[in-house]
């Protein structure tokens, strides 16, 4: 007897003899197989594409070995069916199925490893209600953060309340007094009788009094001139186009006339081309607050202190403006609490320390953010930046 290969197919009879070649039966198998071939085929290449787009896919290994080799294999076996039934390539059609066996075994046994973890894996159901808990979290987060921030207002407020009546509790107090002791020198004066030493002596008191009422009335309306200010309130004239490196140097000059006896000295970098369109009244409050403040707490009397002013474009077309002094400098705390309204370090030698809270809050009318940097005995340095129209010219 001769021996055949595996792979010899002629001692074999075509499968459609088993079939007897009616075409009825012969064609609804073939045609059965070749679809359900392409059919494989296509969910194999889905299953790459699904397993190639997505990124976070766990267990990429299980989807190609499942959704590749066992339908290919599964594919290649029902085309194979088709042919054997003119070919007899049974020995073929033996190895395909090897394959599709091995490789359904492995994905039987590899399935059960990696069941727990698709087990734990969020479902649509589970995902909507973890994102309905985090919703109610971030509700209750934001209405938190709400509160802080209204608490926080009312503290703000209830620190600027009791700063403004602790300012103006002094000089109000004295007119008070002064006017009471006025009012009863005026009643003893009535009671005696009239002499034109009496009369000199209550004139001349009640010309002191009067003196100390009208100074602290003073005083009290430029308080609430400087609490208007701070509230940045006053009135505007209308924005005009002004070039900003001759309005600045208009400024230092002025202030160098203000402080004549405080000898500083301001460098100013900014391009003479600048043209803005804004309220330059608010400019002035800035800069002649932070010059003040650079005066009185960054200087030491008669100390030759430096102030630089560089004024350059951010990349959105606003200004950035940097103001820096080589003066004392500040601690952590007193930068933390600089624009803080009534905060000062030299309180009841100087201004009320509303100068700070004065250009932040002018800062932030313009749609500005001012910060604050500083280290004791190198400086400070405030940086300014402005939503500005800039222009390269007048027109």
């Amino acid at each position: 007897m001769t021996e055949t290969s595996f792979f010899n197919y002629e001692q074999y009879m075509p499968h459609g003899m088993c079939y007897l070649w009616k075409p009825e039966i012969l064609w609804v198998s073939v045609i059965s197989d070749v679809l359900t071939a392409l059919a494989y085929y296509s969910i194999t290449i889905a299953v790459f594409v699904f397993v190639k787009k997505r990124k976070d896919l766990p267990y990429p290994a299980f989807f190609i070995l499942v959704g590749s080799i066992i339908f290919i294999a599964c594919g290649t076996s029902h085309l194979i069916a088709a042919i054997v039934v003119w070919k007899p390539i049974y020995g073929i059609s033996a190895i395909t199925k090897a394959v599709t066996a091995i490789t359904s075994v492995l994905s039987g046994i590899i399935i059960w490893r990696v069941l727990p973890f698709f087990l734990e894996y969020p479902s649509p159901a589970m995902l909507e209600i973890k994102n309905a808990e985090l919703k109610e979290s971030l509700d209750k987060l934001q209405a938190a953060q709400s509160h802080i921030i209204e608490t926080e207002k009312m503290a703000a407020m209830g620190g600027l309340v009791a700063g403004i009546a602790h300012e103006l509790n002094t000089p109000i107090g004295i007119c008070i007094t002064a006017n009471s002791a006025a009012q009863e020198m005026i009643d003893q004066a009535k009671e005696k009788k009239l002499t034109a030493k009496i009369v000199n002596d209550t004139f001349n008191q009640l010309s002191t009094y009067t003196e100390l009422i009208s100074r602290n009335l003073i005083r009290s309306a430029n308080l609430i001139d400087i609490f208007k200010e701070v509230a940045v309130e006053f009135p505007l004239q209308e924005q005009e186009p002004f070039n900003f490196k001759v309005f600045l140097t208009d400024i230092i000059a002025t202030l160098k006339n203000k402080y004549v006896s405080s000898p500083f000295k301001v460098n100013l970098v900014c391009n003479e081309k600048i043209w803005i369109n804004n309220h330059s009244s608010l400019f002035i409050h800035i800069f002649s607050n932070l010059t003040t403040n650079t005066i009185n707490h960054g200087f030491n009397l008669n100390t030759h202190g430096e102030i630089n002013i560089t004024v350059t474009e951010s990349n959105d077309g606003g200004l950035i403006i940097t103001y820096s002094d080589n003066g004392k400098g500040m601690t952590d705390s007193q930068v933390k609490h600089i624009f803080e309204p009534f905060f000062t370090s030299k309180r009841g030698q100087g201004g009320p320390g509303l100068g700070m809270t004065i250009v932040y809050n002018t800062v932030s009318k313009l749609n500005g953010h001012v910060q604050c940097t500083s280290q004791e005995g190198e400086g400070t340095t405030f940086i300014i930046e402005l939503p500005a129209e800039l222009r390269t010219s007048e027109g």
